[in-house]
C-alpha cells in the first residue's frame, strides 16, 4: 500500500518542477551592450581589471600556479598562447579563472579580448 506522504511528495515534486524555466535568458531580460574604449589601455583598463580579479593569487609574492600577473612579459606570454582568454572564458581544456570564483563579466572579457586582439600593448 502506498503511503499518503509518498503521494504528497510526488505531487509536490511535480508541481515545483513545473515552475522551472528552460531558458535562463528569458528570465534575465535583454543583454546590455558593453561599451569599451576605442583603444584599450593596459595601464587604465587591463591592469586594474587584473588587480581586481587575478592578482590576489597570481602576484610576485604568491605566484600561484607559477603565474605572476604583475610581470607584463608573463601576461603577454599567456595572451599570445591564448591561455589567458581560454581561462577567463572558461573554455573546455583550460583552467576556469578566477578559480573558485565567479566568471568575469561579459564586458570584462570583451575588454580583455579587445586588448588581446590589438596585440596586448603595454600602453
Amino acid at each position: 500500500m502506498i503511503k499518503l506522504s509518498t503521494i504528497f511528495c510526488a505531487l509536490l515534486t511535480l508541481l515545483l518542477g513545473s515552475c522551472a524555466y528552460d531558458k535562463a535568458d528569458e528570465i534575465a531580460g535583454p543583454k546590455v551592450p558593453c561599451t569599451t574604449p576605442e583603444v584599450v589601455s593596459y595601464s587604465v583598463s587591463i591592469s586594474p581589471l587584473l588587480t581586481k580579479n587575478c592578482r590576489t593569487c597570481h602576484n610576485a609574492v604568491l605566484v600561484t600556479g607559477s603565474v605572476n600577473l604583475e610581470d607584463f612579459s608573463v601576461i603577454q606570454k599567456y595572451i599570445r598562447s591564448g591561455e589567458l582568454m581560454g581561462n577567463v572564458k572558461h573554455l573546455p581544456g583550460y583552467n576556469p579563472m578566477p578559480q573558485g570564483g565567479n566568471k568575469l563579466s561579459d564586458c570584462d572579457i570583451e575588454l580583455l579580448q579587445k586588448w588581446a586582439d590589438a596585440g596586448a600593448p603595454n600602453n
